[in-house]
């Protein structure tokens, strides 16, 4: 990794796995994404990077919209596919720098977890901006650098320096979105509980590669890295590992 770019998660290799290590949401996320993006049954709704289709199958299953998912692997979008039996989304392979949208075409577009992953942020949101409609909501939901900095991974080597380089803050999400011409931008820091899990669980997900971050080291600094990590989480949390769960979500309205 070079100091004036962060490598980027290649998704082909991980399709095929991507599914075990990241089950469906959980039903807050889906139901703050559905508040903040004001989606209801009539509404034409573009999920951003939608992998391999976890939040819009979930949208999908409690509102009755017309619904878009864009993501450029190929690979992640079959997994997608697989999943829609009902085939009521249309999936699309695209850029989130170039949306291949007409302007004003809906009523909220949202990201999650996915603008760390865009290497032109500011033209992935003049992109968003375009194909909202007047009044239309954008939702993006991330972690704040504050979060990564407190996340159990934080004792991972190099883990916490690679995600605070990729994610952008929520500061400049906040002011990019203003200065293209986003109203009412607001953040909402959203947290849901306590999740208490086996530490070796925990472990099992990391090794697994459970976050795209961890798929960016080298095989040989993983493995170096999952030693220390092994020995530093059983020392600090014993047999079980209690973490707060929550994400940030910055919202504007055109």
């Amino acid at each position: 990794m070079t100091k004036s770019r962060v490598p980027k998660t290649d998704y082909s290799k991980i399709a095929e796995y991507y599914n075990k290590v990241r089950p469906m949401p959980a039903d807050i996320w889906v139901s703050k994404i559905i508040e903040y993006g004001k989606i209801e049954s009539n509404s034409a709704v573009l999920d951003v990077g939608c992998g391999t289709g976890r939040f819009p199958l979930c949208i999908s299953s409690m509102k009755n919209a017309t619904i878009c998912a864009l993501e450029p692997s190929l690979e992640m979008l079959k997994q997608a596919i697989m999943k829609n039996e009902s085939r009521d989304i249309l999936w699309i392979r695209g850029d989130g720098q170039k949306l291949p949208f007409r302007e004003e075409a809906f009523n909220c577009v949202y990201m999650t977890l996915v603008i760390h992953h865009i290497e032109n942020k500011e033209m992935a949101f003049r992109e968003t901006h375009r194909v909202l409609k007047e009044s239309g909501n954008c939702v993006i939901m991330t972690n704040s650098h504050v979060r990564i900095k407190r996340h159990v991974l934080r004792d991972f080597p190099g883990i916490v320096a690679i995600d605070v380089k990729r994610f952008p803050s929520l500061p400049y999400i906040r002011k990019t979105m203003r200065r293209i011409g986003f109203k009412s931008v607001y953040h909402y820091a959203v947290k849901h509980g306590e999740e208490c899990v086996s530490t070796d669980e925990y472990l099992e997900r990391v090794r697994n590669k459970y976050i795209s971050t961890l798929t960016l080291l080298s095989e040989e600094a993983f493995q170096k890295g999952l030693k220390v990590f092994e020995k530093r989480a059983r020392k600090k949390y014993g047999a079980q590992i209690r973490r707060i769960l929550g994400f940030d979500f910055i919202v504007g309205q055109k």
